[in-house]
């Protein structure tokens, strides 16, 4: 009785690879099923979830809100108003310069001099340039103050605007420090000082601004008898 053949087909090719044998230190690798795959993905898929909706909340305010101008937002600040607050406590007639429509006022406001001891009003301005010009008006400055506000640049010209001879004190832009320039003079018995990084002529504008207003304020026109 001859033995049976034994079925060689469902056997590997000699040179097919094989696979090695796990070594004696080798921990078998964990087997999971495929409701444990599902549960250990859930918080990854739940975390998805929740980010997507959160997006869709917030899309819409996002695309509401309105984009930016290509011109800065400057407020337009009622000057006179506020000075006619003020003149109730400032021992100084508040000066309100009128230097032109293109010219925006961003503040105007009193501080009574709580920190240094002299009270002072002032006024920021953008120009038409798009620079910034601020104006601090005070009747009791002392040299410490007017250093504060000069910012201790030395003067290094002097100028000639709406009549009144201006100490011009310029900054040169450095690594630290941007550029400025600052007028300051004395005018109808107040210290005025103007300063920002506009160029001489805007400063010029509105020191004659400055001067022609406290001319009125200390001289004001007569008024017509009836």
């Amino acid at each position: 009785m001859s033995s049976p053949t034994p079925d060689r087909s469902a056997e590997p090719p000699a040179d097919a690879p094989r696979a090695a044998a796990p070594g004696p230190g080798t921990p078998p690798l964990p087997q999971i099923t495929e409701k444990q795959a599902r549960r250990i993905n859930a918080p990854v898929q739940g975390m998805i979830i929740s980010m997507a909706v959160l997006l869709l909340l917030v899309l819409p305010f996002v695309w509401l809100q309105p984009r930016p101008d290509a011109q800065p937002y400057r407020p337009d600040v009622d000057v006179a108003q506020e000075a006619d607050y003020v003149a109730e406590e400032a021992p100084f007639p508040p000066v309100v310069p009128e230097p032109g429509e293109d010219w925006t006022a961003n503040y105007a406001r009193w501080d009574a001099g709580a920190a240094e001891g002299v009270p002072y009003w002032e006024i920021g301005w953008a120009t038409p340039q798009g620079n910034f010009i601020g104006l601090v008006q005070t009747s009791l400055a002392n040299p410490t103050w007017l250093a504060q506000q000069t910012e201790a640049v030395p003067v290094s010209a002097t100028a000639e605007a709406g009549g009144v001879q201006w100490d011009v004190h310029v900054r040169e832009e450095s690594r630290d420090r941007d550029a400025l320039t600052v007028y300051s003079g004395e005018v109808d018995g107040s210290t005025v000082v103007l300063k920002g990084d506009a160029p001489g002529a805007e400063l010029d504008h509105l020191a004659t601004a400055v001067t022609a207003a406290l001319a009125e304020v200390s001289d004001p026109a007569p008024t017509e008898q009836p």
